[in-house]
């Protein structure tokens, strides 16, 4: 008697490659955000072997270019701060984004998160946490950002790390 070893391999190849998926990110977005105060967003991001880094890509709605801040694990999920919006911002656009340790990459869609006068806006998610509202690391994506950050955000507490 015969026996083939095709459908085992076969089991065995689609079980590999769906260990090998980009990270699954869940964000739930925010309705809208007061001037003045650094926000926090937060996102569940998973993947089938390690999540090697997470970020929110934000720009003043309208602007050519994003600029970055890191994710950090919380323990239940990921969360950046983001700089202080001022008024003339009117709104952010932001996207949350994750690499695997593959290189696979997964983002969310773009959201739009007005931002509105305090008792407007009733429930913005604002950094509670002193010490992550006041050290802020926002990444330039393009050399054409300059060397700062741009001014629709307040500055205070902020590191911009240009392109070299």
């Amino acid at each position: 008697m015969r026996m083939s070893l095709a459908p085992a391999f076969v089991l065995v190849t689609a079980t590999l490659a769906l260990a090998d998926d980009p990270p699954a990110v869940d964000h739930q977005p925010a309705l809208c955000t007061v001037p003045d105060k650094p926000l926090s967003l937060c996102a569940a991001v998973s993947d089938d072997a390690n999540v090697a880094v997470a970020r929110i890509y934000f720009r003043r709605a309208g602007e050519d270019y994003y600029s970055f801040v890191q994710m950090g694990f919380t323990g239940v999920s990921y969360c950046g701060t983001l700089p202080a919006p001022r008024e003339k911002a009117k709104a952010i656009e932001y996207y949350v984004q994750a690499t695997d340790d593959s290189y696979q990459t997964q983002r969310t869609s773009t959201f739009r998160l007005p931002v509105q006068p305090e008792g407007v806006c009733e429930f913005p998610p604002l950094e509670k946490d002193e010490a992550r509202a006041t050290v802020i690391k926002v990444y330039a994506t393009n050399r054409k950002q300059g060397k700062k950050l741009d001014d629709a955000f307040a500055s205070t507490g902020v590191t911009f790390v240009p392109l070299p």
